[in-house]
C-alpha cells in the first residue's frame, strides 16, 4: 500500500516530505536543538516578557557563551537590549542548558510565525525519519544551491550550503 499524496492544496512542506525530500541530518539536529532551547528560554521568561515577544522570539544561534534569539519587531529587539542583563542573570541562575552564557544577541525578522515554523521543525523531523542515510536528490540539491546565491547574504551559511549541495 503506498502512502496517500497531499492535494494541490497542502502546504509545500507535505508536497517535499512525500516527495521524499527532508532536512540534512545536521541541518534537522540543530533546528531540533534551537526548538527545545526556544521552549526553554520561553519557560523561564514567561514573567519576564510580555506575551507579544514571547510569541515572536525564537532561538536561531547557539553557543556556549551566547544565544542569538530573533524577535517580531525593532520594539521587541529594544525592549529585550535593554533588559537584557536582567534576562541573562534569570537565564544563567534557572538553567543549566545556559549557564555559562554571557551575552544574548538579538535579531529582528519580519513577518515571522513562530508557530508555522515549529510547525516545520516537526514535520521535518518526521520526514527525516523516513529518509535517514538517503543521498540527496539533485532536486534538492539544486534548491539548496539556489538558496545559498539568491536568499543567504552570510558567506559561511552559504558556503556551508553549497558545500552540502556539492556533496
Amino acid at each position: 500500500m503506498s502512502k496517500k499524496q497531499p492535494n494541490r492544496l497542502a502546504k509545500l512542506i507535505d508536497h517535499q516530505a512525500f516527495a521524499g525530500s527532508a532536512l540534512p541530518r545536521t541541518l534537522a539536529d540543530n533546528m531540533q536543538l534551537y526548538t527545545e532551547a526556544t521552549d526553554e528560554i520561553k519557560s523561564l521568561l514567561v514573567d519576564c516578557l510580555p506575551e507579544e515577544i514571547l510569541d515572536t522570539c525564537m532561538v536561531v544561534g547557539l553557543t556556549a557563551k551566547q544565544v542569538t534569539l530573533s524577535v517580531g519587531s525593532t520594539t521587541a529587539a529594544n525592549h529585550m537590549r535593554y533588559l537584557q542583563n536582567a534576562y541573562l542573570k534569570v537565564l544563567k541562575d534557572q538553567s543549566v542548558t545556559f549557564n555559562q552564557l554571557e551575552h544574548i544577541r538579538l535579531v529582528v525578522t519580519n513577518n515571522f510565525d513562530a508557530r508555522e515554523q515549529s510547525n516545520l521543525v516537526k514535520t521535518s523531523s518526521k520526514s527525516n525519519e523516513a529518509v535517514t542515510n538517503r543521498a540527496l536528490s539533485q532536486n534538492t540539491k539544486r534548491t539548496i544551491a539556489q538558496a545559498a546565491d539568491h536568499v543567504t547574504v552570510d558567506e559561511n551559511l552559504k558556503m556551508a550550503l553549497l558545500r552540502l549541495a556539492n556533496d
